[in-house]
């Protein structure tokens, strides 16, 4: 079939009745209730109807094609390019269509009607009934040709907004991805329990990076209020309570019991992974790897029950080994304490793993410590273990198995800036680390409502993998050579640890290798 070129091709009485008919099915199609368009939609049209006059030539609305003379079935719509966007014309040319199609049966049996009553007619008026016929026969080829074209038609404009449409989506995703400085906001429809877990690990967050200055404004705020007796009262038990950190601590199971840490174990996850069974008749010094920017995974996995940490290894008490200035901060320290952290201190640590004052006790220390954190990028497991033989003497003294942890994608839960090891920026935060013990990271992470810049973690899996117990003998007074030789099997422990697991945890893990400095 021949394309329509412009409306000038058709006859002026030809073009007029379709543009009736089509101005008929319009209307019918918006005063139908059981039509599916929006009543918005409905409203348009109507108001674009009263104001238009559709018999006029110059009513119809072109398509902007190459030779600006393709007619939309649509085009009987002076004001349609200002008023109906794409996608209301879209679903008034799908209901325009569906009404014809509809309407075609009926025209069809009411012609043929006609015909067997023309038939059927007096014999003296039979060359007036052929004639009215062959009429109605045209009519009804032109209806026929007229509303092929106007599907044809409908196509080619459907599939040219279509183009349209993806080209405009493509050129809005760049337009956010390089215009917008990289903001990728989070959707508005989340279930309530990803809206739980951020919001936990939001809180976990500010309080690890805000919690003690905030105990202190705290307070002071008591101080200065009337209540400041109990202040008092307070400091003076504090003071008599400082030794608690490093004579076992003060475990509170319902703080670890909080429904806080589970949101918080879900939103990364973090998952707990035992390789083998630990004896509770023996205490134990867990070396814990990577340290990461905040120990995310670690925090999860033994400072709290989240994870079944006791159901995991029966009749065992983990303990977190954390900085001593944590436990002079008032307040902030007793939720420590409760969590069951300990001082970072050789009293401590001998007192946990002393077996004359119990067994089944878990010391969990961070072997890298705050320096190891200024290391600690996406992808990248750099450890430092060379010049840490500390833990070494600790085990030696006290006679107790160390256990190789390592933390698989804790590196992988923050962006901190580039510190190359000669930057002014790694300087800066190795003089504060020297003064403080505190290395001043920047953990860039998420927003609550965006994922491309702020302070919360990212969602990325964390497996916490607890590996096979290295037996120490006990030796109260360690040569150098003999705890370099410890040093050295643990050493060797913690590769074959982490080249056994790597594959289970890491995605690209034939190109990942652990670094030890």
């Amino acid at each position: 079939m021949d394309s329509v070129t412009s409306t000038d091709d058709l006859l002026k009485e030809v073009k007029s009745n379709q543009e009736n008919l089509l101005l008929e099915v319009i209307k019918e199609v918006c005063s139908d209730p059981k039509s599916k368009l929006s009543s918005k939609l409905v409203g348009k049209v109507n108001r674009i109807i009263a104001d238009c006059d559709l018999t006029h030539y110059s009513s119809l609305h072109k398509l902007s094609t190459a030779d600006e003379s393709t007619s939309t079935v649509l085009g009987f719509m002076h004001q349609s390019a200002t008023e109906l966007t794409f996608d209301e014309q879209a679903e008034l040319n799908v209901a325009i269509i569906q009404r014809i199609q509809t309407k075609l049966p009926a025209f069809i049996s009411e012609l043929d009607s006609l015909k067997h009553s023309i038939s059927d007619g007096k014999k003296s008026r039979k060359d007036q009934m052929k004639e009215l016929q062959e009429s109605l026969d045209e009519k009804l080829n032109t209806l026929h040709e007229q509303e092929s074209e106007k599907v044809e038609l409908m196509m080619e404009w459907l599939n040219y907004r279509l183009q349209d449409v993806s080209k405009f989506n493509s050129d809005s995703t760049e337009l956010r991805l390089s215009d917008l400085v990289g903001v990728e906001w989070a959707p508005l429809r989340l279930p309530m329990s990803r809206r739980l877990q951020t919001l936990a690990s939001t809180g976990w967050i500010c309080l690890v990076l805000f919690g003690e200055l905030a105990a202190i404004l705290l307070f002071l705020r008591l101080i200065y209020s009337q209540l400041w007796w109990l202040a008092i009262v307070y400091s003076v038990w504090m003071l008599n309570d400082l030794d608690t950190c490093s004579r076992g601590g003060r475990t509170v199971e319902w703080v670890r019991n909080w429904a806080w840490w589970r949101y918080y174990r879900d939103y990364f996850p973090i998952k707990l992974v035992k390789t083998t069974d630990l004896d509770p008749s023996k205490n134990y010094l867990f070396a814990c790897f990577p340290h990461g920017v905040v120990c995310s995974g670690i925090f999860g996995a033994f400072a709290t029950n989240a994870l079944d940490f006791y159901n995991v290894f029966p009749k065992l008490k983990c303990h977190l080994i954390t900085l001593g200035g944590h436990f002079v901060v008032p307040l902030f320290r007793d939720l420590v304490l409760s969590l069951g952290g300990c001082s970072s201190s050789q009293e401590s640590l001998l007192y946990l793993l002393d077996k004359r004052r119990g067994t089944g006790k878990c010391a969990v220390l961070m072997v890298g410590g705050a320096a190891e954190a200024l290391d600690s990028h996406p992808g990248e497991y750099k450890v430092i273990l060379k010049r840490r033989k500390g833990f070494i003497r600790v085990a030696m003294k006290s006679g107790a198995p160390i256990v190789p942890v390592f933390s698989f994608g804790e590196p992988d839960v923050f962006r901190p800036l580039n510190n190359p090891k000669d930057s002014l920026l790694r300087r800066i935060q190795e003089k504060v680390r020297e003064y403080t013990g505190i290395s001043p990271m920047f953990p860039i992470g998420r927003g609550i409502f965006q994922y491309s810049f702020g302070v919360v973690p990212l969602r990325s899996p964390i497996a916490t993998v607890v590996g096979k117990p290295m037996e120490v003998a006990k030796n109260f007074e360690p040569t150098d050579e003999e705890v370099n030789a410890v040093h050295a099997e643990f050493t060797s422990r913690l590769i074959e640890l982490f080249e056994g697991e790597k594959s289970k945890y890491l995605k690209d893990h034939e190109n990942i290798h652990l670094i030890i400095t």
